[in-house]
């Protein structure tokens, strides 16, 4: 029995990688690093509690259906767009921007990076073809979970390749398994030794 759950969104338009292979990745760095046999000393219930397991999310985009900001390791698809050349103004992709994180001035589009949730609509809506992918990955967000006392994950990376999303997992479990407490979540070790 597997002593951690890895959920995914379902494969929508919007998704920005893929990921049955990321999954795969998640899954392999757990099964490599003998993580279900290393857990289960920590258990002493028989059949381990919903908080007792490790729980990760995959999410093709910021949409996050998934809903990685409340597991203990999410990722979530990035696209980051820039304005290259021949930006005629026109406005969609303001229009499309849910977070309005564009805006036209001076004729051209302009991106607030500060509000961007680098979800790729502006590029895939834009007629000229100026607004532009500059850059995919991943988001990492660790410590999220519900219950008692909530936590919204805190975020480790951002536009991290795959090989970094794995990297990122290893180094979590590996604090987890040797400095966290019997029935202590991760959230809450992230808490107790600041972890980032």
């Amino acid at each position: 029995m597997d002593l951690f759950t890895i959920k995914k969104c379902f494969d929508c338009p919007n998704r920005l990688a893929n990921l049955d292979n990321l999954a795969g990745t998640l899954r392999k760095v757990l099964d490599d690093s003998e993580f279900n046999t290393r857990l289960a000393t920590r258990i002493d219930t028989g059949r381990p509690l919903h908080h007792q397991k490790f729980h990760m999310a995959v999410a093709g985009c910021p949409n996050s259906c998934s809903q990685p900001q409340i597991k203990d390791f999410g990722v979530q698809g990035q696209a980051r767009p820039i304005v290259a050349g021949g930006c005629d103004g026109c406005g969609v992709c303001v229009q499309t921007c849910p977070e309005k994180a564009v805006i036209v001035q001076d004729g051209v589009a302009v991106i607030d990076r500060n509000a961007c949730l680098s979800c790729g609509l502006c590029a895939r809506a834009c007629p000229t073809g100026s607004m532009q992918i500059e850059k995919t990955g991943y988001r990492v967000l660790i410590g999220g979970k519900l219950g008692r006392h909530p936590r919204l994950a805190t975020e480790m990376l951002v536009l991290a390749s795959a090989d970094e999303v794995a990297g990122a997992l290893r180094r979590c479990v590996e604090i987890f398994l040797t400095a966290g407490q019997p029935g202590e979540r991760f959230g809450s070790l992230v808490d107790r030794i600041s972890f980032k």
